[in-house]
Formats: structure tokens, sequence, C-alpha cells
């Protein structure tokens, strides 16, 4: 059968939301395996580590849902421009600073850049499809993405893994093994940056200083909106709280696994080699993951609330397991099973949220999910690294993991609901549109 030109349109769309992802966490593969070894390495202490991340995630969650209503008002395309340009700065800061202000400053930048790409790419992409196609099934092209940016990520783990055991001639400039992955991140952004500008297509917007502050005067509105929105649909208030749940959970997981690996495995360079690895294998688990989630049977996936509430049980449980592990190698094989169950969920979820969202809030509404699972984080890296930080990782390790058990109750509590999305049709949605 010949392809129509909505056909045409569609895999168009999909291809450029495949490539952006992978240009946008390519970069982030490169430092992600040594983002909290580089300041232990400099001689911060786990404490430090813990403020650093802290701001990181505190800076991504307080401007998640201005950020995401900039997306859905102004457009997605000059935010994911920015966005690039500000982790692009955060790589650099990092390469430069040596105090805690210094790396807070730079993961602050970091941060921003963060709150403006999340939900930007995937709200262009979705709200193209369902004008395309309204009952479209999304959860391959999401499945997808997140095969891609496991891929991307793994492509930077690999590299991370083998850059500390260059010759010499080629790093003797380099005072820490832990620089190296940030100098190789930087042409990657470049790329990043050209892609959004040459391959993201939206609607002309209008133009003049007029059309623009009166676009900008309504981002407010449309914040509060969304927010009524997210309040007064039961699946989006049970939603919010899973990713809360889920944002403790992994925020305890990435906040303190890189010092406390290091710890277990000595040397700085075979730590920093050692930990590129532990990505490379939980990065191709989530990989396997996401997958089996675009791939799942219809059949199977149809129950999404009830896949999406185990998994979280099982992700609970693996990080359970990493605090009692008696060896390194049962930990990171705890560690790669989080990563596993985490991206096997991941589309699901989205899914899920994707029918809980009104057309013209989606980039709000997914920034809110984002702005959940960052407030969860925080609690994990600041109030947990505070409280017991000194008690040891493990006992971090168990009380997330007992709350990310716990939140799966909320994937028990959705109503079920096969609509497509509807139009927000508050007056703040008039006013964005005007």
């Amino acid at each position: 059968m010949t392809p129509t030109s909505a056909d045409l349109a569609s895999r168009r769309r999909t291809r450029v939301y495949w490539t952006c992802h992978l240009l946008r966490w390519l970069p982030l593969g490169f430092v992600m395996p040594v983002m909290a070894l580089l300041p232990a390495q400099k001689g911060l202490s786990t404490a430090e580590i813990g403020l650093i991340f802290g701001v990181y995630t505190a800076t991504a969650a307080i401007l998640e849902l201005p950020t995401g209503t900039l997306a859905d008002v102004v457009g997605s395309k000059p935010i994911l421009i920015i966005a690039s340009v500000l982790e692009a700065i955060c790589f650099t800061g990092f390469l430069f600073s040596d105090s805690p202000g210094e790396f807070c400053t730079a993961v602050a930048l970091g941060g921003v850049g963060r709150a403006l790409n999340s939900g930007s790419l995937e709200a262009w992409y979705v709200e193209g499809m369902y004008t395309e196609r309204p009952s479209a099934d999304l959860r391959p092209a999401i499945g997808g993405a997140m095969f891609i940016t496991n891929a991307a990520v793994l492509i930077g783990a690999l590299t991370v893994a083998v850059l500390p055991r260059l010759p010499d001639t080629l790093t003797e400039n380099v005072s820490e093994p832990a620089l190296l992955p940030f100098l190789a991140a930087l042409p990657c952004s470049a790329l990043q940056i050209l892609a959004v500008l040459l391959l993201i297509r939206e609607p002309r917007r209008g133009k003049g200083t007029r059309r623009v502050l009166r676009t900008l005067a309504s981002c407010p509105a449309v914040a509060w909106d969304s927010i009524q929105v997210s309040l007064r649909q039961r699946n989006l208030r049970w939603l919010l709280l899973a990713g809360v749940g889920v944002g403790v959970g992994i925020g305890a997981v990435e906040t303190f696994w890189q010092p406390e690996f290091a710890r277990m495995i000595g040397e700085p360079a075979e730590a920093t080699s050692m930990l590129g690895l532990l990505v490379v294998a939980s990065t191709a688990s989530g990989g396997v993951g996401s997958l089996l989630a675009a791939r799942m049977p219809e059949r199977i996936a149809r129950r999404k609330d009830l896949l999406c509430a185990g998994l979280l049980v099982l992700i609970g449980s693996s990080i359970a397991g990493m605090a009692i592990a008696p060896s390194p190698l049962v930990a990171g094989t705890c560690f790669i099973g989080v990563y596993l169950f985490l991206e096997l969920r991941a589309p699901l979820a989205q899914t899920l949220l994707h029918r809980s969202c009104p057309t013209g809030r989606r980039a709000s509404t997914l920034s809110a999910y984002s702005m959940s699972t960052n407030a969860g984080a925080v609690v994990a890296s600041l109030g947990l690294g505070t409280i017991l930080g000194g008690v040891g990782t493990s006992a971090i390790w168990l009380v997330a993991a007992a709350v990310v058990i716990l939140a799966s109750v909320a994937y028990l509590r959705l109503q079920s609901n096969d609509s497509p999305p509807t139009a927000a049709t508050s007056p703040a949605a008039t006013a964005a549109a005007r």
C-alpha cells in the first residue's frame, strides 16, 4: 500500500524525534559516569557532593513548570536551543570548578537547561502525532526513543571506560582522569544545537514586540491553569504522586552510587573505568527494558497500571538489594536491575500520562510530572543525604526503597482512560492561543 502524506509526515516526525534524543543524550552519556566522581577526585566530601546534586535537582524542580509553560506558549524549538546551550555551559563549568560553590554554579545552569529540555521534545512529537492521528499508539515510538537514549548513553559510557587508558602523551595535560569525558561532551553539544536548528519544524508564530510580550504575559495564566488541571484530574494526581516516589528512589541511587562504588573499588583511575563499565551494563539493561516495553503485545500492555505498579516494587527491591549487598558484584547486579525495571516501566507510564494530558498543555503536564520526580530526588539527595549521610549510604538506599515500593499503590488507584486527550478550553488556554 502506498503511504499517504500523513504516513510520511508521521515517519519523518518520528525520525526527527529519535535523532534529537540521540544527540541530546550522547554528551550526557560521556559525563554521567563521572559527574559525582569528578568532585570527589577534587577533594569534595560526600555531603558536599549531595549538596551539588541537590542544587541541580532543586533548580530543575523549581523551574520545571515555568519552562514547560514557555514551551507550550512560545514553542518547543527555541526552548530546546536555549536548553542545549545551557547544558554545554554546565559541562564547561565542571572543567574549571574546584570548590563546592563553583560546582553549584555549574549545576544550577545545567538544572535550568534540564528544566527547559524536560518534555519539550516529547510534547512537540506527541502533539504532532495526535493532530495527524488522534488514536495513535505512542508506546512504540516512546519506547524506541528511550532505547535510542540508552544507546547514546551506552556509547558515551563505553568511551568513558576507554579514555583513562589512552596513552599518557594524549592526557598528560589533564589533571584528573574524570575531566576527559567533559572534554569529549562539548563537541556533541554543538551537534545537538545544530540538529534542533535544522530538523525541528513548528507552525510559524506571530512576530513583533507586542505579540511576544502578549505571549509571555499569558505564561502565568497557562501555568496556573496547568496546575489546576493536574489537581482536578484524578489520574494526574496519582501519576504525579508516583513520580515523587520514583524520584526519591532514583535520586538516592544516582546521587550516591558513584562515591559508594568508588569506595569499594579503590584506586581512582580504575574506579573511573569501572564506573563507566557499570553505566554500560545498566544502560544496556535499560535499553532491553525499553525495547521490551515498545514491543510488548497489546493484550499485555493494555494493563499498564498493573505493570507499572509491579515494576515499581521490583525497582524498590533492587535498591534495597544494593543497600544490603555483601559484595560489589551483588551491588552492581542490583544496580543494573534498577535500570532494567525503570526503563521497562517508563514507556508504559508515559503513555498513561499522555492519555491524561489535555491538548495544548502537554509540555506543562510533562514538566509537572518531571517536577514531581525532581522533588523526590531533592528529598533523597538533600533530605536523606543530610539526615542519614552520617549513618551510611545503605541507610539512605533502604529508606528510598521503601518509598518506591509504597508509591506503587498510586498506579493501582488509576481509572481507565482510553479516550484521546481533549483540548484545554479555559481562559488561560485562550490567552495562550492568541
